[in-house]
């Protein structure tokens, strides 16, 4: 039940759930048909098209930028999207049953069709080359929660094959079908920084005939993203002299070692490989680098939507409880949930919210 308060609607507390409004900032600007996209994630490339996460859905536009559609819509979050090698498919992690599943779709649009059944999170990876097979991240045969194995699964559904390895988060197969260059560990979701230390991953070589593997980039620094190009590997890594994370390039015929990218204010964040470039994140844009000339630029990025992500709207928080004392007479307790502070009644009275900030903040109370 809402109520009047002051220029803003406040949503009424019952003992039963906890709300909080949450959401938008209350002095809006003028709304305009289209948003410049910044705070994308996750993007991805194919020889004439870029699709990436904003808003948790799956948007695609023209490769040289410009206005993107939205190609999903559930109340589910997408995630991890990634090409076809012909550019005609798009598979991605989706949430939509309540797990985290890998699905495919036409890159044009339509109904996401399931790929993965298992109640461990599964994420998307990387596409086999010949666009028959989809390699994916779970964690559905490890010992633990706390790492991954790679799996196999066509692309028109059947049993995952686990791959031999026994750990493996990002990867990227070969044109011939042969290597697999992985990462057993990775810490690209980590807010750690210019990490030097044991956690810190290395580029693995995979030989799927032999069953042998070697380490290639064997260092201290952070390694990850593995991306293959012919006989050259692209990865992400922060061994430069500023420690910020950049693309580099193995040049697996001369054992070589190049550094691709010189960024020094923002780290790349998760780049894709694409038929002729690499797309990636960096601070709040997407850049586009062309691998036949290395050179790299921002990718403009505009979305036509209704903002209705923003508008301020109830939230029940009786879910997200944390941090909580009880008061000295043993009627109340206190209670952190959503960035609020609310004192709730042992037995009956009103839920409180005492902080009301949807801007801000608070807890540990």
């Amino acid at each position: 039940m809402a109520f009047p308060r002051g220029s803003t609607r406040r949503a009424a507390l019952l003992p039963a759930a906890l709300a909080v409004l949450a959401g938008g900032a209350l002095g809006a600007r003028p709304v305009h048909a289209q948003v410049d996209a910044r705070m994308l994630r996750q993007p991805t490339v194919s020889s004439t098209q870029i699709a990436f996460v904003y808003g948790g859905d799956i948007w695609v536009m023209p490769k040289n930028g410009g206005t993107a559609v939205r190609l999903t819509s559930a109340k589910g979050e997408e995630s991890f999207p990634r090409f076809s090698p012909d550019g005609s498919l798009i598979a991605f992690t989706g949430n939509y049953d309540g797990n985290q599943d890998v699905y495919v779709m036409p890159s044009t649009g339509g109904e996401p069709r399931r790929l993965t059944y298992h109640p461990g999170p599964d994420r998307m990876v990387a596409w086999y080359p010949d666009g028959k097979s989809i390699l994916f991240a779970s964690p559905r045969t490890s010992e633990t929660n706390r790492y991954n194995k790679l799996f196999k699964v066509a692309v028109t559904g059947g049993q995952p094959v686990q791959l031999p390895m026994p750990y493996g988060e990002f990867a990227s197969v070969a044109r011939d079908g042969k290597t697999l260059a992985y990462l057993p560990e990775a810490v690209d979701s980590r807010t750690w920084k210019r990490y030097r230390g044991g956690w810190a991953p290395d580029i693995w070589l995979f030989d799927l005939e032999k069953g042998t593997a070697r380490n290639v980039t064997h260092d201290d620094a952070n390694d990850a993203q593995p991306m293959w190009h012919d006989s050259t590997l692209y990865f992400l890594s922060d061994r430069g002299a500023n420690e910020r994370g950049n693309l580099w390039a193995y040049d697996t015929k001369k054992d070589a070692f190049r550094q691709v990218t010189d960024f020094g204010d923002f780290d790349v964040k998760y780049p894709s490989i694409g038929p002729s470039d690499i797309v990636f994140q960096k601070g709040d844009g997407m850049y586009l680098l062309d691998l036949a000339t290395g050179q790299a630029k921002e990718v403009p990025v505009k979305l036509v939507t209704d903002k209705s992500t923003l508008r301020p709207h109830a939230e029940n928080v009786g879910g997200a409880i944390a941090n909580g004392g009880i008061s000295p007479t043993g009627k109340r307790a206190v209670f952190e949930a959503r960035g609020d502070v609310f004192t709730v009644p042992a037995e009956e009275g009103l839920v409180r919210d005492l902080t009301s900030t949807s801007g801000a903040a608070e807890r540990t109370p």
